[in-house]
């Protein structure tokens, strides 16, 4: 291969892995919803696909302990040569299998040959096929001891796959996050916008007096104007971190209207629905709580064998096959050996009662766990309902306010432009509506945080996504 073959080779190898590690390019036709939002985030987060490989790690180190007591060998190449003073020498050489079980268990096989020779010997040569199998009686301290072993591995895989749920939670959380902030004060930003354009516009049509009020209003709301620039901008830039996107257009984040005149309005399912129903659901996503209930049966099973592993018994039977047996020519008749026996060993009793001892106690440690993250998640729910609800009435009252304060407003316009109404009475109407407006849409923003946490809590991101472990 010429160098400039080699070249081109590794210019494209390099742009592959640039790529493989490059920020997702967002169509720009598409909306982001909560559910994109969400795929988007889990496919492309470096967080999560950090975690993600750091559990397969886990898995591939969990599967090499197992292998290590499961191992089989395809090939063992065993051979010796004796001899004695008299020059009599004898050898034996063979190859085979053997496979061993988590409990203990093996299995053997092996084909072979077995030779005499030298001085004063008559050449013998013995060909043989040879089996063993070795298998625990009733319950074997042998599998007590490598399961207690193998909690220790279980444990880090447990771990990481805690680590890899709570990176995928935890990135479509704040990316969330993000965007329910952003959205009411896209509206809190446009809605200043609006006001501000209104009252450049009430001065340059209309000849009024003391306009030098309304000027600094509208220097007043310039200055807001900017400051939600800026946040608005800052916030944008951290969605588009958490999601892992190289930009975010404003336009493609869709409109949440919170209406409860609707009959599907934003946030039913947690206000109307039963606090149990939700409660299920959460346990049925809750990683945690899965984990801890594969502990606490594996604590169980601990015990359950140190109670019944006194003994260690191994059954052992197998035999050999002679092909034949060569002397003078002549085949002889010893073609068949078996063979069966006994393996037993008495365990301290001492390490068996801490063994029970140990095991009870993380059963119970776990029990006490269990029932803590249940009241845990119970809590949360019960304040986060009773928060959406009241914030809910806020809502709804705030609207009413504001509605009166349009109404208001609209009124001391006309009369301000008609000359029967003070300029101070117009702006004081004036920053009563922006305050009340500014006000709606901030319980708003509070309103979607708590459909936020409700979301993290229950897990309802797994709706939308299949997590790869």
């Amino acid at each position: 291969m010429n160098r400039k073959k080699i070249v081109i080779i590794n210019l494209i190898l390099s742009l592959l892995a640039i790529n493989s590690y490059a920020q997702f390019k967002l169509d720009t036709a598409l909306t982001l919803s909560t559910e994109n939002i969400i795929k988007i985030t889990f496919n492309n987060s470096d967080r999560i696909k950090s975690a993600y490989f750091n559990l397969e790690s886990a898995k591939y180190n969990f599967k090499l302990f197992e292998n290590e007591y499961t191992q089989f060998n395809p090939l063992i190449v065993d051979s010796k040569v004796n001899s004695n003073s008299d020059k009599q020498y004898s050898g034996d050489f063979s190859t085979g299998m053997r496979k061993e079980f988590f409990d203990g268990t093996s299995i053997e096989a092996s084909v072979g040959n077995s030779a005499d020779w030298g001085n004063n010997v008559d050449a013998r040569n013995v060909s043989f096929f040879e089996t063993e199998i070795s298998f625990p009686l009733f319950t074997s301290a042998r599998k007590l001891s490598r399961l207690i072993k193998r909690t220790f591995e279980e444990n880090e895989l447990y771990t990481k796959n805690l680590d890899y749920v709570d990176a995928v939670k935890e990135n479509v959380h704040d990316a969330l996050e993000q965007y329910y902030d952003l959205v009411p004060r896209i509206k809190t930003h446009e809605m200043l916008k609006h006001y501000r354009d209104e009252l450049k516009n009430l001065l340059a049509n209309n000849p009024i007096q003391n306009g030098g009020q309304i000027e600094g209003e509208i220097a007043t709301l310039n200055s807001k104007i900017t400051g939600w620039e800026i946040i608005l901008f800052s916030k944008k830039l951290s969605m588009q971190r958490y999601m892992n996107v190289n930009n975010i257009n404003m336009s493609n984040l869709l409109v949440i209207n919170v209406d409860f005149k609707q009959d599907n309005y934003y946030g039913k399912y947690y206000i109307e629905q039963p606090t149990d129903s939700i409660f299920n659901k959460a346990l049925n996503n809750d990683s945690e709580f899965k984990v801890l209930g594969i502990i606490k049966k594996n604590a169980e099973e601990k015990k359950r064998l140190a109670q019944k592993g006194k003994w260690d018994i191994f059954a052992t039977t197998g035999g050999r096959y002679n092909y034949y047996e060569m002397r003078g020519g002549e085949r002889q008749n010893n073609f068949l050996m078996a063979n069966a026996g006994l393996n037993i060993k008495r365990y301290d009793n001492k390490m068996l009662k801490n063994t029970i001892a140990k095991a009870q106690s993380d059963i119970s440690a776990i029990e006490y766990t269990i029932e803590d993250r249940k009241k845990l998640i119970k809590s949360n729910i019960e304040k986060l309902k009773d928060g959406l609800t009241k914030k809910k009435e806020q809502l709804i009252n705030t609207l009413t306010s504001l509605n009166s304060w349009s109404n208001i407003y609209q009124s001391k316009k006309e009369l301000y432009l008609s000359g029967d109404e003070s300029v101070d009475n117009f702006i004081q109407s004036f920053r009563s509506l922006l305050s009340t407006e500014e006000t709606h849409y901030n319980l708003e923003n509070n309103y979607l945080d708590l459909i936020r946490d409700f979301d993290y809590i229950t897990g309802s991101y797994f709706e939308y996504i299949e997590l790869k472990n």
